[in-house]
């Protein structure tokens, strides 16, 4: 199992810094409501995430098919 949680951590860390970031901020916080209305909710840093180079860099990336070079901003 150790194993299998290594992999899947070390999958996760290779996505945008702000993409991971965003993605546990609206995981905790929308533990705290209901589905619905955690569904509907824009936490801070997936705000910040869609105003980054990033969000840019990834499909880029992508389409050039190389591995994206995240700046985290």
């Amino acid at each position: 199992l150790m194993a299998e949680t290594e992999k899947v951590a070390s999958e996760i860390m290779q996505g945008a810094p702000l993409s991971i970031q965003a993605t546990k901020q609206s995981a905790v916080k929308g533990m705290e409501m209901p589905l619905q209305e955690a569904l509907l909710q824009r936490q801070p840093k997936v705000l910040e995430m869609y105003g980054s180079e990033d969000l840019i860099e990834g499909p880029r990336a992508f389409a050039e098919k190389r591995k994206p070079e995240w700046k985290g901003k």
